[in-house]
């Protein structure tokens, strides 16, 4: 079943360089029930945990989505990010590189959705969870297509995937990176928008999430239902040269096993750690520490 194409609205298409400001704010910060989701493509992930964690501890996601994890199965499933749960994988097994995750914090809920006989390396590469809230149902799809990916065999199993799973009062939230730029009209922006139409799908990313001396594009995007209010923002950690998205939204109550939002974080200091943090010793001034005579005043300035 799908929903009635009348009812959808196409992408926002105001430039991002227009503004300074990328946040698209439908509500005020004051949700009742925020539930935050983080999405990046990470471009490998093995090395990368510890500064990921630092990175998302101030917005404190339930959800975090990521494309390019480039780990093989046996890695990422005995890899452990603390306080949180392997909800989702899809590893490659033939190509290097590749694939997509998602971590769901170990206080939630989930159902894992199988999908793994529409993965084709390259092509499409997609996992998904369903997560129930108070009154409805929320599909977390997590997509990513190469750069040389087939667009036709994408669209045709997004558009199966997203019929098949399809049910009253379940609602779609897609964190992907098609390789497709959402700046500006182009052919495969317009065949992406024509099947995301169908099932009322609103593109929320009007920012670039991919700047280099030669491209600035918005490749990498979050959809959902329209009618969601919702907070976007760039998440800039220089993990990958793909920024990151943070998206904050109003579901409703959802059932947790225990209280949320308890974090441990490490760090792992080893000879590379000091290396680091003496040669990034070596650029500092201490003119203003060394200017006082009061100790208080000195370690403030420290």
């Amino acid at each position: 079943m799908k929903l009635n194409s009348q009812c959808t609205k196409k992408l926002d298409e105001t430039e991002a360089s227009s503004t300074n400001n990328y946040t698209d704010d439908r509500k005020n910060e004051d949700m009742e029930h925020p539930f935050v989701i983080f999405h990046q493509n990470i471009q490998g992930l093995k090395n990368k945990v510890n500064e990921l964690l630092l990175s998302v501890y101030p917005v404190k996601p339930q959800l975090i989505c990521l494309s390019e994890h480039h780990l093989k199965n046996d890695e990422i499933n005995t890899l452990h990010i603390p306080s949180y749960n392997l909800s989702a994988n899809y590893s490659r097994t033939s190509l290097k590189c590749g694939g997509v995750c998602m971590f769901i914090h170990n206080d939630i809920q989930f159902t894992n959705i199988y999908l793994h006989k529409h993965n084709k390396e390259q092509d499409l590469e997609i996992t998904a969870i369903k997560i129930k809230f108070s009154t409805k149902y929320i599909i977390v799809i997590c997509i990513y297509r190469a750069p040389s990916g087939d667009m036709d065999y994408s669209l045709c199993h997004i558009e199966k995937i997203l019929n098949d799973l399809y049910k009253l009062k379940t609602e779609f939230i897609l964190c992907a990176d098609l390789t497709v730029h959402f700046l500006e009209r182009n052919t495969n922006q317009t065949r992406l928008q024509n099947v995301l139409n169908t099932f009322n799908l609103h593109g929320t990313v009007h920012f670039p999430t991919r700047i280099t001396n030669i491209i600035t594009k918005a490749i990498d995007i979050i959809l959902l239902d329209e009618t969601n209010s919702y907070i976007i923002k760039p998440h800039i950690n220089g993990l990958s040269d793909h920024d990151a998205q943070t998206l904050k939204l109003e579901l409703g109550r959802l059932p947790t096993t225990e209280s949320r939002n308890k974090y441990h974080l490490y760090k792992n200091i080893n000879e590379l750690f000091i290396m680091e943090f003496k040669y990034l010793l070596s650029w500092e001034l201490w003119e203003d520490v060394f200017n006082s005579s009061d100790v208080n005043i000195m370690f403030k300035f420290f």
